[in-house]
Order: C-alpha cells, then structure tokens, then sequence
C-alpha cells in the first residue's frame, strides 16, 4: 500500500475513533444524575405548558375567553403568575437542559444501532423543546409577540420568496404528517418504552393520559398542518395563525364546540402525562 493509501486509512481510522469517543461522552453525560434531573425538571413544566393550553382551549369551547390557545398564550399566563419571570427563566433552564438530554440521547442512540434513523424520535423532540425555551425566554426578556402572529408573518415572507411556496407545501405536509404520526401512536399506545417514555409495567393511569393525550395532540398537530397547506394553496397568510387558529378552526365546525372541549380534555391529559414522564420515564438507557 502507498504512503497515501496509509496515510489516508489512518485519518479515516482516527476519525472514527473520534467519532465513537465523542459518542461516548454524549452517553454518558446523558445517564449523568444533573442531566436527568434536568430533563426530569423539564418535562414537568413541558406538561405545565400543555395544561395551560388545554384550560385556555376549554375557556373558548364554553365560550368564556379569547385568549391565544397556544404555548405563546400559555407562557403569558406563567408571566403573570406570582413569581413569574422566576417561573419562566427555571422553565428556560430546565427546558433547554431537556433539549441537550434529547439531542445527547439522539447522538448515543445513533452510536447504539449504527442507524441514523434510530436517533430521529429524539432529535425532532430536541428541535421541538428548544423551541420551546427560545419561547420561554422571549417572554421573560419582555418580547411578548404571540405564535400566532409569528405564525402569520412567517407565512407572508416564505410566500413572496424564491421556493417559498414549495418549502411551506413541504412544512404543511410535514406537519400533517407529525399530526398523523401522533395520533397512531397514541392509539396504538407504541410511544411506550420511547425516548425515555414509561415502559408497559408504568401504572395504568398514566398509559391511558398517555393514549388519550397523544392522541388529541394529534388532531391539533394535524388540523394545524392543513392551515399551512390552505394558507400557502390561497396564497392568504391570515389563515395560518398556529396552534391557536387550528384550535379555534376546530371550534368553528360543526359541534366544534364539543369538540374543542374533547381535544382541550386530551391535551390536558398529554400534559399530566408530560409531567409524569419526569417520575415514570426511562432514563437510565
């Protein structure tokens, strides 16, 4: 073999051995105590959040409120809760530290079955709770712009830009199809013994919020993947208006305000659930 053949087989040897060192080290900071309970920490405010949504979602089905049904409308009423700038920087704190546990837990899951497919549960939930705390720590900075209205604007950009029509068919579907994936898989109970999720011997309360929170998440999930898709298809932004457009789309259908009440049920039981992840989830894999 050529000095450049070793030299090249030596640099790729080297870089796999890095590669698997630095996957060690995200196991292990992940099974750390701190991390877990962190992430433990974090997932109870996760299901604050979601029972905050759900009781805002149940003032618009009796028609008592018209506040934002979504997590900009649940974080506004940590803000004004006694206490509630420390309330929304722990939430920050242990929220992000869940994000790292969930993108730490992807990279090891990755190192465990050599498939890249196997860390995708994790890191989309990573995605999903950092955007969560840039949220939280939005309010507690002061910027108190609602989803919504972000939703909106958001929309209007994508739409006058170059592939923004294609790129926003691409994220309706994709949504749509989130939407899809949660309710399957509340109804088929498989997010159980799933990205620190309680395993089949978790009591049998909490895998029946868990059935019934995912799946109305799945149908908020769902109905908000359509919004985009008739926003974008319209060409009219005003019809994309995040989660808190898609609960109250519900609303305006037939018997809406039934089911909005059902779905407001179910979200509240994805957050009991969320919470009771902290004390009934895997962890330690």
């Amino acid at each position: 073999m050529s000095n450049r053949g070793q030299t090249g087989g030596n640099a790729r040897e080297m870089a796999e051995d890095g590669a698997r060192s630095a996957a060690r080290g995200a196991q292990r900071a992940a099974r750390s105590r701190p991390a877990r309970m962190l992430a433990r920490a974090g997932f109870v405010f996760v299901g604050v959040v979601h029972a905050l949504i759900a009781w805002l979602a149940a003032q618009i089905a009796i028609g008592a409120g018209s506040g934002h049904a979504d997590q900009s409308g649940a974080i506004g009423q940590l803000a004004g809760a006694p206490g509630g700038p420390f309330l929304l920087w722990a939430a920050a704190v242990c929220c992000g530290a869940l994000a790292v546990w969930m993108a730490l837990d992807a990279v090891a899951r990755w190192r465990r079955y050599g498939k890249p497919t196997k860390a995708l549960g994790p890191a989309g939930t990573a995605v999903a709770y950092l955007a969560l705390t840039w949220l939280l720590i939005s309010f507690a900075i002061g910027n108190q712009e609602n989803s919504g209205q972000q939703s909106q604007e958001t929309t209007a950009k994508l739409l006058t830009a170059p592939f923004g029509f294609a790129l926003l068919i691409v994220v309706g579907l994709a949504v749509l199809g989130v939407g899809v994936y949660f309710g399957y898989t509340g109804i088929t109970r498989s997010f159980l013994g799933k990205d620190a999720q309680p395993g089949e011997t978790a009591p049998a309360w909490v895998r029946a919020v868990g059935t019934v929170g995912y799946t109305a998440k799945g149908v908020a999930v769902a109905v908000l993947g359509i919004l985009i898709l008739v926003a974008t298809i319209r060409h009219d932004p005003s019809q994309q208006s995040g989660l808190d457009g898609a609960l109250k789309g519900l609303a305006a259908q037939p018997f809406g305000d039934w089911i909005l009440g059902a779905v407001a049920v179910g979200l509240f039981c994805y957050g009991v659930y969320s919470a009771a992840r902290a004390k009934y989830g895997d962890f330690a894999r």
